[in-house]
């Protein structure tokens, strides 16, 4: 028996070894790539996320990209409903995700109840859902091009995965496939029309490229479109008017406070209501603000237009105390030779002439409550050149109306 075991080849105990590695080594791979399978998925969400931050600053101070910062939808457009969305989306996300992958590790095979029931990807139904919330609590440009390819990548990764589907299930997926929607109710009819495209007919990659720049310019196109519309009916600004008395020269100048963007997050209505006219008496009020304006001569067909940002502590300040948070003003002196009327903005726009921006930086009303020119920072009078109507296109893109 000895001899026997002496004449069975060295290397058949040599392979054995190896092939167990072999299947350690592939059984790691497989474990490590299923871990991996929602960070995958949640890449291009995270992508759409991260678009909707990204280089802000840097995209506004350039004149050829800072369309880009600009609000496609006003801030907040729909806040309740975004927040609803938001909500929906993250729990539907939580349940299609402990679906999956629990019958992935109780080897179930095809998932077909709970939500996997009517909709064969509502994961990615989910993230939509999420994304669309954003837009409508936070819609920049950027963010809205950014969910247009977000949606794209979803659709290509969505067939891909129902391939491997079709090759692992066959037939069994083909049916349940026939029987559930892919995204929405009613998606055939729109589906049949676009796989008709001829963009989709092309070659594999020719036609992934081509129809991720026709994603892109539709979501610009669609962007601007809104933007124009937006525009065309708008007749009012959110304002507090006012005069400004400044020397004995003029008696008054027009005074006009944009109310927003700074606390559209504000819950309660009571609550921004009662900061913007704190704001507004804190403006009128300054001493350094009036220095820096007597200085331009102002006539009396001037107006100064006033935007709020938030100031160096704003983020802090106004959780806790809005006495004490400091906001920044941006004042835009224009002449303006049809004057605001509430509801005639378009004559107001369409005649304006920007003359100089005024820029000042970290206001409290603590400081004006104790007896301190509530401007603590500086106050800056810069020439406009092209930049003041820039701002004020990004800061009206921000407002509803």
């Amino acid at each position: 028996m000895k001899q026997g075991l002496n004449n069975i080849p060295k290397n058949v105990g040599e392979k054995t070894i190896s092939d167990a590695r072999v299947l350690h080594t592939l059984f790691k791979t497989g474990a490590f790539f299923i871990i991996l399978e929602p960070v995958w998925m949640l890449l291009p969400f995270a992508g759409f996320l991260y678009g909707s931050v990204m280089h802000i600053g840097v995209l506004s101070n350039n004149p050829y990209t800072s369309w880009l910062v600009h609000f496609v939808l006003p801030i907040h457009t729909l806040f309740p409903l975004g927040l609803i969305l938001i909500f929906a989306g993250f729990s539907i996300f939580l349940v299609g995700a402990f679906q999956i992958y629990s019958a992935k590790l109780l080897k179930k095979g095809l998932v077909k109840t709970g939500i996997y029931r009517k909709f064969r990807h509502p994961q990615y139904l989910a993230l939509t859902l999420f994304g669309i919330g954003i837009l409508l609590t936070w819609g920049r440009f950027i963010t809205f091009i950014a969910f247009f390819i977000m949606m794209w990548l979803y659709y290509v990764l969505s067939k891909s995965e129902e391939k491997k589907c079709f090759e692992l299930f066959g037939e069994e997926f083909e049916a349940y496939r026939s029987k559930t929607c892919f995204f929405f109710p009613g998606e055939k009819a729109f589906f049949s029309i676009t796989d008709k495209l001829p963009l989709l007919n092309l070659a594999k990659r020719a036609g992934i490229i081509t129809s991720f720049l026709a994603v892109v310019s539709l979501s610009i196109g669609i962007g601007f479109l809104i933007k124009e519309i937006r525009a065309e009916f708008r007749t009012t600004l959110p304002v507090i008017e006012g005069t400004l008395e400044l020397s004995n020269t003029i008696r008054k100048v027009k005074f006009l406070m944009i109310k927003g963007p700074v606390l559209q997050a504000a819950p309660v209505e009571k609550i921004r209501t009662q900061y913007m006219e704190k704001i507004f008496a804190m403006v009128t009020s300054s001493s350094k603000i009036k220095q820096a304006l007597n200085q331009l001569n102002l006539e009396e067909d001037n107006t100064l237009l006033v935007f709020l940002t938030p100031g160096s502590n704003w983020y802090s300040g106004a959780h806790r105390d809005y006495s004490r948070a400091k906001v920044n003003a941006y004042i835009v002196n224009m002449k303006t030779p049809v004057h605001f009327t509430g509801n005639n903005f378009r004559k107001f726009r369409d005649n304006w002439q920007i003359t100089h921006l005024i820029r000042v930086k970290d206001m409290s009303y603590g400081r004006m409550e104790s007896g301190q020119d509530p401007v603590e920072g500086g106050v800056t009078v810069e020439e406009p050149q092209g930049r003041g109507g820039e701002r004020i296109n990004f800061f009206l893109s921000g407002l509803k109306g």
